[in-house]
C-alpha cells in the first residue's frame, strides 16, 4: 500500500476507535462539521511562526472545468500526465483492494502544507501537513475497512489530551494527530505538538484579524482551488539567505524587504480559464507611492493584431520613487551609475533628464507582426509610445538621436504617412528602413522598429482596444489599474511556430505546441486597494475544448 496513505490511515483509525456506537453516530452525522475545510479553518492549526503555507482544495469540482478547455493533445498532456503520476499510488491501493474514488475521495477534503520551524535553535523548518476531512461518516467507514489491513507498528503519546501517533515506515518515523475535522502530520513531533497548541488557542496563521482577511482576500474569485501564503515576506527572504552565508543580503536591501508584510496568491478556475490573484501587504509608513489609475488611452494607438502589449503611467514619477527607495543600496547605485555613464558616452544623453524626465504621462510597449524588410527573419517588430506634457524636451531628445545616427553614416529621411510626419533611419547597404519615430498627436510620440511597424503605427486600420480578443481577456480584470499586460496567443503562435530560429532548436515539441494552441490569451493587471494593499490579477484565458 502506498506510503502516503499508510501515514494517514492510523490517525483516522485512532479517531474512529475513540468514537463508539451511538456517540459516533451523533458526532459524525447529527452534529455538523464546524467550518468545513476552508483555508481559514486549516490555518487555525498552523502555528503563526510558519514561514509559508499552501492550500489546495482537492475535491473542488473546479478542477474538472479544466476538461472544458484545450485541444485533444493538450488534454492528453495534462490529464494523461496526472494519471501517469498517480498510477503507482492507485496500483498500490488496488493491491489492498482500495479504490481512490470510492474509498478515499468521499472523505478527503483539502490539504494545507506549511514550513514550520520546530524550535528557535533549529532554524530550518519542517513540513506540516493539515488534511481536511469533509465527511466523518465516510472516514469511519474507511477506518473500519482498514482495521484488519494495517500492519504498521504505531506508538502513542499524549500532548494536552490529544493522541499523537508515531508511525515508523522503513525507519522514517512520522507523526499524526487528529484534530476535529483535520489531521496534522509531520516528520517532526515538535511541529505536530505546535499544531495541537494552535488548535487549542495558541497563535496561528488565522488568529490575527489582518492575516485572516488576507487569506480570504486572495481567494475572492470564482471557483478558488489553491493558495500560497507568506505571512512575513521579508523574514522569509532573510531566513532563506541565512542558509547561504557566502552571499549575504545587503543590510539596506534587507530593510526594504522588511517593509513587505505579507504575500498571498490564490488560484481559481472559471469559464474563462485559469485565474490568479496576488495580494501584497506593505508597511504604509515606508511606501509613499500615490496610486493613480492609468487611463489606458495608449492601447488605442496599437493595431488590433498586436501580439503583446504593456502600458503604464508616469514613468518619470515611478523612476524618481524607485531611486528614493533604492538609493541606500550600494549595489543598485553602482549598477545605475554605470548604466548612466554608458548612455552618456554612447548617446551624449542624460538618462534621468533627457530620456526619462519627459515621460510624465502614459507609456506603452507593443510587439506587432511584420515580415518585411529587416523584420523578415523574425516575423515581428516593436514599438514604444509615450504621452508627455513636455513635447519640446522630447523633440530635443529625438533630434540628438537623429544626429547621432547621421554621424554613423545612417541616412535619416522624413516622410508623411497619413497625417503623421515620420522620421526614418535607413540601413545603408539596402536602404531598408531600420527604425522611425513620429508624433501621432500633440502629446503622443512613437518609436518603432521596422518599416511595417512604422506604417501601421502612423495609420492603423483597426486598433487594439477594438479587438475582441483584447476585450474578452481584459474585461474581467480590475478596470482601475496600473496598466495592462496582454498577450494574444493566436498572433504570438503565428510567429513562434513559423520562426526557423525557434523551431530549428527543437524547443517546440508536440507537447509544447499543444499547450500553446490551447491558450487564447494572457491578461495581467495590478492595482492599489489602499495605502497598505496591492493586488495583481492574472488570467490565463483558455480556448474551449475542441
Amino acid at each position: 500500500m502506498a506510503t502516503k496513505w499508510k501515514l494517514i490511515v492510523p490517525g483516522i483509525i485512532a479517531g474512529a476507535v475513540a468514537i463508539g456506537g451511538i456517540a459516533a453516530y451523533f458526532y459524525l452525522k447529527v452534529i455538523p462539521a464546524r467550518e468545513g475545510t476552508s483555508p481559514v479553518a486549516s490555518a487555525k492549526i498552523v502555528p503563526d511562526e510558519a514561514w509559508m503555507a499552501g492550500y489546495v482544495d482537492i475535491t473542488s469540482d473546479s478542477w474538472e472545468k479544466l476538461k472544458d478547455f484545450g485541444t485533444p493533445e493538450a488534454q492528453d498532456l495534462v490529464f494523461g500526465g496526472f494519471d501517469e503520476m498517480t498510477a503507482d499510488i492507485k496500483k498500490e491501493l488496488a493491491e489492498d483492494k482500495l479504490d481512490y474514488d470510492k474509498d478515499i475521495k468521499p472523505w478527503l477534503g483539502s490539504v494545507m502544507f506549511a514550513a514550520v520551524p520546530a524550535s528557535e535553535d533549529k532554524p530550518a523548518p519542517s513540513m506540516l501537513m493539515v488534511i481536511g476531512i469533509k465527511d466523518k461518516v465516510e472516514v469511519l467507514n474507511f477506518a473500519n475497512k482498514m482495521k484488519d489491513k494495517e500492519d504498521l507498528e504505531v506508538k502513542e503519546t499524549d500532548h494536552k489530551g490529544v493522541k499523537i501517533l508515531e508511525i515508523d515506515a522503513s525507519g522514517s518515523p512520522s507523526y499524526v494527530a487528529i484534530l476535529e475535522n483535520h489531521l496534522a502530520m509531520s516528520d517532526n513531533q515538535d511541529v505536530v505538538k505546535k499544531a495541537i497548541d494552535s488548535s487549542k488557542g495558541d497563535p496561528s496563521l488565522a488568529s490575527d484579524g489582518e492575516t485572516r482577511k488576507i487569506l480570504e482576500e486572495s481567494l475572492k474569485m470564482d471557483n478558488p482551488v489553491a493558495q500560497i501564503f507568506i505571512p512575513n515576506y521579508g523574514k522569509l527572504i532573510t531566513q532563506a539567505a541565512a542558509f547561504n552565508p557566502s552571499n549575504p543580503l545587503p543590510p539596506q536591501l534587507k530593510d526594504q524587504l522588511d517593509q513587505i508584510k505579507s504575500v498571498s496568491v490564490g488560484m481559481g478556475i472559471d469559464n474563462e480559464g485559469v485565474r490568479f490573484r496576488a495580494v501584497t501587504k506593505v508597511n504604509p509608513d515606508s511606501f509613499k507611492w500615490e496610486f493613480k489609475p492609468v487611463p489606458g488611452k495608449i492601447i488605442s494607438q496599437f493595431p488590433a493584431n498586436t501580439l503583446l502589449s504593456a502600458n503604464a503611467g508616469n514613468l518619470s514619477s515611478q523612476w524618481n520613487y524607485a531611486l528614493q527607495q533604492l538609493d541606500s543600496v550600494p549595489e543598485f547605485k553602482e549598477g545605475l551609475d554605470e548604466v548612466r555613464q554608458q548612455i552618456r558616452q554612447t548617446t551624449q544623453l542624460d538618462l534621468d533628464k533627457d530620456i526619462i524626465g519627459w515621460m510624465d504621462k502614459e507609456v506603452g510597449l507593443a510587439l506587432i507582426p511584420g515580415n518585411q524588410g529587416v523584420l523578415q527573419s523574425v516575423g515581428f517588430g516593436g514599438t514604444l509610445v509615450f504621452k508627455t506634457s513636455d513635447r519640446a524636451k522630447a523633440e530635443a531628445t529625438f533630434a540628438k538621436l537623429d544626429d547621432l545616427v547621421k554621424q554613423s553614416n545612417v541616412p535619416v529621411n522624413k516622410s508623411k504617412i497619413g497625417n503623421v510626419d515620420v522620421t526614418q533611419w535607413q540601413f545603408p547597404p539596402t536602404k531598408e528602413t531600420l527604425a522611425g519615430h513620429g508624433w501621432i498627436d500633440n502629446e503622443t510620440v512613437f518609436f518603432a522598429i521596422g518599416d511595417p511597424i512604422i506604417k501601421v503605427m502612423a495609420k492603423p486600420d483597426k486598433t487594439l482596444d477594438q479587438s475582441e480578443t483584447f476585450k474578452s481577456v481584459t474585461r474581467t480584470l480590475p478596470q482601475s489599474n496600473s496598466g495592462y499586460f496582454f498577450v494574444n496567443m493566436d498572433e504570438a503562435n503565428k510567429v513562434i511556430l513559423s520562426n526557423p530560429a525557434i523551431t530549428s532548436q527543437g524547443l517546440i515539441t508536440p507537447e509544447v505546441e499543444a499547450v500553446l494552441k490551447s491558450i487564447r490569451g494572457i491578461g495581467i493587471a495590478s492595482t492599489q486597494m489602499d495605502k497598505t494593499t496591492y493586488t495583481g490579477d492574472v488570467l490565463l484565458a483558455l480556448k474551449p475544448k475542441s
